[in-house]
């Protein structure tokens, strides 16, 4: 009987898993493209049963498949890159296209093919040209290519800044020097509001749903196969929101071992003053700006077993991690903190901005409790307990005249950043017709206050850790 429950709980981790995978599948497939075409004698007249393989150039990992009673063929479910396709057809020439670049959620329609009569042997190549209308769908849309990332410098690395070369997208902000978790809430589409607008990474949602416009996770820029901004004519499975789509697509592993490192580092010491600082006789604020990692991406290779640069059955990973550590000039917060005395309920100390003594009244008598201090028995537990989560006072005080009881605390706003974002992808061929892909990313990003006055203490103001894991299998029928 127990071997039966084990089975049982097997068998709907399984289910579980199947259906998992099957609605990422549905998710991923807004992520990838389609090539398309038709293929055509001298005469016009249109060739079925005809051999089309489409081989990516990076990975070398080829799909095949034969064009129907009229003569189309039609490959979905395509990673984002370059391929070669090359259709055969006995008694006629071999035609080889190459250099066709395909991009996320692109049909792209290589349109007539015309195959010239002749031996198996002989062949024709022709390198592929940009489409200048591309007629299989109304969308209208331009992509950051993983060249434009490598080539354009970013002074942050942030890829939501390098959007406004886009037509159609606004950045309404002017200073991104480092990447954060809410890079993407000042990016509008067509002036839409920046809540309209849907973000998502490898075909998956990752827009905050609260309705700030801001996303959860923000790839670094060496991380990204290419972005694609959707303005307008969306298709069915684009037309979440009204206000534009953002699709980032994750960089993958390739046939060949491929590796990156950077470290982007800014300081006020290079900086000069500006001059209304000057005028005031203020000296420069502080800047201290770091920003490093790494990405590294191949064939899985184990020697005398596997090697995915030869074999039929190909796995490819890519890893990258990126470290933020951000410093600004920062103003003092001033606060009045629940000393330990007044956690205990005796306000005997406490004084009011002009020096005497706050007075603290009884509702029950109207009157002040005795020598200003609450009764036990009238203080409640959880309040107490509530109240001792706030941090005791450090005991800076304000100085300047007339000031000296409005606080006694004084604190830092936000006077460090860090981030840190790690990103693990594993593809997988296992046929011509079967492949997976896999992917974790994730994102921390903290906010650390610290007491200007007594350096080494502080705590963290914020964390906000964004994570999506997800995978998809696909299966050409």
């Amino acid at each position: 009987m127990e071997n039966v429950r084990v089975r049982a709980r097997a068998l709907s981790v399984v289910v579980v898993m199947l259906l998992c995978l099957t609605g990422a599948a549905q998710a991923f497939a807004q992520g990838t493209g389609t090539i398309t075409g038709t293929v055509l004698d001298n005469s016009g007249a249109s060739l079925p049963g005809a051999t089309v393989t489409i081989k990516e150039t990076n990975t070398v990992a080829t799909r095949t498949g034969v064009t129907n009673e009229t003569g189309q063929f039609r490959m979905a479910a395509l990673d984002p890159g370059e391929y070669t396709v090359t259709i055969e057809l006995a008694s006629f020439k071999q035609l080889s296209i190459s250099a066709v670049k395909l991009s996320s959620a692109e049909i792209r329609d290589l349109g007539k093919l015309t195959l010239q009569i002749g031996g198996i042997e002989q062949s024709v190549d022709v390198t592929a040209a940009a489409t200048p209308v591309q007629v299989s769908d109304s969308m209208r849309r331009k992509t950051v290519t993983g060249d434009d990332l490598s080539n354009i410098q970013m002074k942050g690395r942030d890829i939501f800044g390098l959007l406004a070369v886009l037509p159609g997208v606004q950045n309404t902000n002017l200073n991104r020097d480092f990447s954060s978790w809410t890079s993407a809430t000042q990016i509008t589409i067509n002036g839409a509001p920046s809540q309209n607008k849907d973000v998502r990474m490898d075909g998956i949602n990752i827009v905050d749903e609260g309705g700030c416009g801001t996303a959860f996770v923000n790839l670094n820029m060496d991380a990204v196969g290419e972005v694609q901004v959707i303005a307008n004519g969306y298709t069915a499975e684009n037309g979440r929101n009204n206000g534009g789509l953002i699709n980032v697509v994750t960089k993958s592993g390739t046939n060949t071992f491929k590796g990156s490192a950077w470290y982007n580092g800014r300081r006020d010491r290079f900086n000069e003053n500006d001059y209304f600082r000057k005028a005031s006789n203020l000296p420069k604020p502080l800047y201290d700006v770091n920003i490093a990692g790494y990405g590294f991406g191949g064939p899985v290779v184990i020697p005398g077993l596997h090697d995915s640069r030869k074999a039929v059955k190909k796995t490819f990973f890519f890893v990258s991690q990126e470290y933020t550590n951000d410093k600004r000039p920062t103003s003092t917060t001033r606060v009045n903190m629940p000393t330990a005395l007044e956690r205990s309920g005796d306000f005997s100390q406490t004084r009011i901005t002009n020096g005497t003594i706050q007075p603290i009244i009884d509702p029950q008598t109207g009157v002040a409790f005795p020598n200003n201090i609450i009764p036990a028995s009238r203080i409640s537990a959880l309040g107490q307990k509530m109240l001792n989560l706030l941090p005791l006072p450090n005991g800076v005080l304000d100085t300047r005249v007339g000031q000296e009881w409005t606080s006694n605390s004084a604190y830092d706003t936000t006077p460090e950043h860090g981030r840190t974002n790690n990103v693990i992808r594993i593809d997988q061929v296992f046929t011509d017709k079967t492949r997976a892909s896999f992917r974790i990313l994730k994102d921390r990003d903290d906010t650390w206050s610290y007491n200007n006055f007594t350096p080494g203490t502080g705590h963290v103001n914020n964390n906000v850790p964004g994570i999506v894991a997800s995978g998809t299998v696909t299966r050409e029928v």
